[in-house]
Order: structure tokens, then C-alpha cells, then sequence
């Protein structure tokens, strides 16, 4: 296969992600019961700055300070007075979309992997050592072009005021 050859099956694969990931990012399974629920889009924009910002390297996004107060800055903009601005619901429920999976911490793989509904912060915390992205989602991200795709696709889609 020639460079070129190879070039604009690599070019067509990334377009093609692009869309799939596109298509998740706007389908997003967000709480309606008071009004849409802005938390899993606003985790995922912080989860691109972190990696804009390279302050995330590796696919292993851990719910700590960075992230959580990433996730406060964006909410002061972005958020609705209708909920409550918790990182972790996003961080679990997230799970939900398919390309955002968990690494349980030792003892806990049965609560992560199971329907059990994780009700805060801590238990949370306890049962999930970090979370990841598909990793042709995650590489997507690695390219600014892509990340500028997404956060226009997250913003249009889930904050139109």
C-alpha cells in the first residue's frame, strides 16, 4: 500500500469516527425528568479541555480536583438551575453511552459492572479507580481539529441559550 493509499484510508477511518462519536456526543441519555440535565455534556467538555490543556495524557480519567473543578467552571457557564452540579453522576452514569467505560477498584468489579446505581461522591470514589474512552474516541481527542469538532458539536447540541 502506498503512502498515499494508506493516507486516505487513515483520512476516510477518522471521518468515519468522526461521525459515530459525533452521533453519541448529540444522543447523549440525559435525565429530562426537570428539564434536560447538563452534566454529561459539561463532564465531556471538561474532559476535552483537560486534554487540550495536556493536563490529560492517557486514557484514564480519574475523578479528582482537575476534573471536578473543571467541571464547576464549566457549570457557573453552562449549567441549569434545575439540577445540582455533581461530577460524579456524569462520571458513573456516562457508562450508559458506550464509549465511556470503568476500571473498579480492587473488590468492587461486581458494583461497577453490575445495574447498581452509585448514589454519591464517595461511593463513587470507592468502587471506581478511573474511567476511559473508547481509545479511537480517546486518539480523536488527541488532534485539535477533532476536539474543535466535538466541543462546537456538544455546545450546539445540549446549550442552545
Amino acid at each position: 500500500m502506498t503512502y498515499e493509499e494508506k493516507y486516505n484510508s487513515a483520512s476516510h477511518l477518522n471521518y468515519e469516527l468522526l461521525i459515530h462519536y459525533g452521533n453519541k456526543f448529540q444522543k447523549l441519555r440525559v435525565d429530562r425528568s426537570h428539564g434536560i440535565a447538563p452534566h454529561k455534556p459539561i463532564l465531556l467538555l471538561s474532559v476535552i479541555q483537560l486534554i487540550d490543556s495536556n493536563n490529560l495524557r492517557e486514557n484514564r480519567i480519574y475523578l479528582e480536583k482537575e476534573l471536578t473543578d473543571r467541571f464547576q467552571e464549566n457549570w457557573r457557564y453552562l449549567g441549569s438551575e434545575n439540577h445540582h452540579p455533581d461530577t460524579f453522576r456524569p462520571f458513573f452514569h456516562l457508562r450508559g453511552d458506550e464509549f465511556w467505560h470503568h476500571i473498579p477498584n480492587p473488590g468492587f468489579r461486581k458494583v461497577v459492572t453490575s445495574k447498581i446505581k452509585l448514589s454519591n461522591f464517595i461511593e463513587v470514589k470507592q468502587a471506581i479507580k478511573y474511567a476511559y474512552m473508547d481509545d479511537a474516541l480517546f486518539e480523536l481527542l488527541k488532534n485539535s481539529i477533532s476536539r474543535d469538532s466535538f466541543t462546537k458539536i456538544l455546545v450546539a447540541r445540549w446549550f442552545k441559550h
